[in-house]
């Protein structure tokens, strides 16, 4: 029997009121989340150089003179989305800061250990780059799954493309994605890419875990049905939470398949591990992750 008890989600959204922040407000009205899941509302006045970082929530006559002028009109936007989240299902608090914005980000995460960090991919400064500095600094230092949305239409059910190489992370983006209610809001295609060297530990690890079925061009061989039968049991993993999934195999530059497939199915979020490879460092992020979240055109979960 399918078990259709999903644990809350506790998730931090940090918001400058840019169009990438209210991207990510609209996207996370399109996921059905489990009940009870909280959403932590955060904004961050910037501070001028040398000003002391502070919460402002209840004192916000603390404040120098122009972040003051910016205090309640902060508050009013935080007040407005947690309308519309709580109409969603979500239970919400709001806190308005007032400091340099990546470090009292990363502070909160650090104090509330969310499941999820959700932001814009660029704020109200970045118009010419592809992902904001803050951002960029949060994916790399969260200690945290973190969600970056940019704009789209998104539509129910949102066509959700989940990337996955047999590594541990890639293993937590299934099981994350798996908490969800998914049949009423998601269509996924699986997508598992088979490099042309097998250079990587992961890949190592897979050959070892399924037996090859044949070979194919002149890959590893039998690395691309591996592939194939690895997706497959992420498949049927997914069907017995109630959920179905198409699955893609590619071969080559798994940074280029993931963003042509992306591109092709007109993908409305990217889901992956933060990293195939072991390290030191938990909070690292690899290579593919880095620049899949860089140059995709869509939303993409990082998964931790």
């Amino acid at each position: 029997m399918i078990n259709n008890t999903f644990l809350p989600v506790k998730i931090v959204l940090a918001n400058d009121g840019s169009n990438h922040a209210n991207a990510a407000i609209n996207l996370l009205t399109h996921i059905d989340w489990p009940p009870k899941s909280t959403t932590h509302l955060l904004t961050v006045i910037p501070s001028q150089k040398g000003e002391v970082a502070q919460s402002v929530e209840d004192q916000p006559d603390r404040l120098t003179v122009a972040a003051r002028a910016d205090w309640p009109e902060a508050q009013a936007r935080l007040h407005k989305i947690a309308r519309i989240l709580r109409t969603n299902g979500h239970l919400t608090q709001t806190e308005v800061h007032h400091g340099s914005p990546a470090p009292v980000i990363l502070q909160q995460i650090k104090q509330l250990s969310p499941d999820m960090v959700v932001m814009g991919a660029k704020g109200l400064g970045h118009r010419a780059t592809k992902i904001g500095s803050i951002t960029r600094r949060i994916v790399h230092q969260a200690n945290a799954s973190v969600l970056i949305a940019r704009p789209g239409e998104f539509v129910r059910p949102l066509k959700v493309l989940l990337a996955v190489d047999g590594s541990p992370l890639a293993r937590r983006a299934v099981e994350f994605l798996s908490r969800l209610a998914l049949p009423q809001w998601a269509n996924i295609t699986i997508v598992s890419v088979a490099e042309p060297v097998k250079s990587s530990l992961t890949e190592a690890r897979l050959v070892e875990a399924y037996h090859p079925r044949d070979n194919q061009s002149s890959f590893l061989p039998e690395m691309t049905a591996i592939h194939e039968a690895y997706a497959t049991d992420v498949m049927h993993y997914l069907q017995h939470r109630g959920v179905q999934s198409h699955i893609a195999i590619s071969a080559g530059d798994p940074v280029n398949e993931i963003l042509s497939i992306a591109v092709y199915k007109q993908s409305d979020l990217i889901v992956m591990g933060a990293h195939s490879q072991p390290h030191s460092n938990p909070l690292h992020l690899g290579s593919v992750a880095r620049h899949v979240v860089e140059d995709t055109l869509c939303s993409v979960l990082v998964v931790r």
